[in-house]
């Protein structure tokens, strides 16, 4: 994806190029790929992605309510994974950006979400350097401040299901 425009963007695609959650292993091969069957299970795209999509053989822009603005992809089920939204290339986890007086924290996290993920149910243990490697793309990410907000904002409705869920007993 030469084409990023945003360079915190091009950034985080970069890093996150050749990384899996398990690492150069395709995590899809456990599941048969649950996340990528191209149905109804999108992935939300980040500020500046849309126009990455827009057109593109094999992705489907869906606009829809929720996600502060920004629409959701659907793919056909199979894709170059370097052409992977951001969302698919840190799922199933999600940089958590929270600000306390004025200074950013940033916490990978296990994205409430992704239920579907046999990896994100069972709390198997992830590669290292995928983690880290999500937490250095958050940093490039939180310079841009559109990200930041989006990144803000959705940290708090995890959050929230984070609370949710922990009131439930799930």
């Amino acid at each position: 994806m030469n084409n990023i425009k945003n360079s915190a963007l091009r950034e985080a695609y970069e890093r996150l190029y050749h990384k899996t959650p398990l690492g150069f292993y395709n995590c899809g091969r456990l599941c048969d790929g649950l996340c990528c069957r191209g149905d109804s299970q999108g992935m939300w795209l980040f500020p500046y992605e849309e126009e990455l999509f827009e057109g593109k053989e094999g992705f489907e822009i869906c606009e829809t309510e929720g996600n502060y603005g920004y629409p959701m992809v659907l793919c056909s089920g199979e894709c170059d994974r370097r052409e992977r939204p951001l969302a698919c290339r840190i799922f199933p986890l999600f940089p958590l950006v929270t600000e306390i007086d004025g200074k950013i924290n940033i916490e990978v996290i296990y994205d409430p979400r992704a239920g579907m993920c046999p990896i994100a149910r069972e709390s198997k243990p992830l590669d290292p350097s995928f983690i880290k490697e999500i937490r250095k793309a958050a940093l490039y990410l939180i310079r841009d401040e559109k990200i930041l907000e989006y990144l803000k904002a959705v940290s708090l409705e995890l959050l929230e299901i984070i609370e949710l869920k922990e009131a439930l007993g799930v």
